[in-house]
C-alpha cells in the first residue's frame, strides 16, 4: 500500500490519540490519597490524647452533657493585621485570628468548628495551622 500525505496525517493522528489518551484519562482519575484532606477533616475520629499530642494543650477545656470541648486560639502575626479600606497592613488594624472548638463524644472527635476574626476573612489558614501536625 502506498502512503500518501493524507494517509500519513491520519496515521499520525491515530498514534497521537493512542499515546495521549491514557495520559489524559489518568489525569482525571483521582485516588483517595491524592485528595487534599484538611486538618479539620483529619481530626474527626481521633481520641483526645491524639489531639493533645499533635495540637498541644488547648486554651480551655470544658465538659457538659457527656461532651468534652477543647478550645484552641491562634492569632496571626503583627504584619497580618487588616486596616479597613486598604489592602495593606497597618499596626492599628484588626489582628486575624482563629478560635477552634473541638467537640469529643466518648473520647472521639465528632465535630470541629472554626471561628475566624475578622468575620470578613474567608480563609481558615490560622485554624489549619493549629492542627497542622494532626494530619491524616
Amino acid at each position: 500500500m502506498r502512503l500518501t500525505c493524507r494517509n500519513d496525517r491520519w496515521w499520525l493522528l491515530i498514534m497521537m490519540l493512542a499515546i495521549l489518551s491514557p495520559i489524559a484519562i489518568s489525569g482525571c482519575a483521582g485516588t483517595p490519597s491524592s485528595r487534599h484532606v484538611t486538618a479539620k477533616q483529619a481530626l474527626l475520629g481521633k481520641t483526645e490524647s491524639e489531639v493533645l499530642s499533635c495540637a498541644g494543650a488547648p486554651r480551655t477545656v470544658s465538659s457538659q452533657d457527656g461532651l468534652r470541648v477543647l478550645h484552641y486560639y491562634k492569632e496571626g502575626g503583627l504584619l497580618e493585621e487588616s486596616f479597613p479600606g486598604t489592602k495593606g497592613s497597618r499596626p492599628e488594624g484588626v489582628r486575624h485570628a482563629c478560635a477552634a472548638i473541638v467537640t469529643l463524644e466518648n473520647d472521639r472527635v465528632t465535630r470541629v468548628q472554626y471561628q475566624v476574626t475578622p468575620e470578613s476573612t474567608a480563609t481558615h489558614e490560622h485554624c489549619e495551622e493549629i492542627f497542622q501536625r494532626c494530619g491524616p
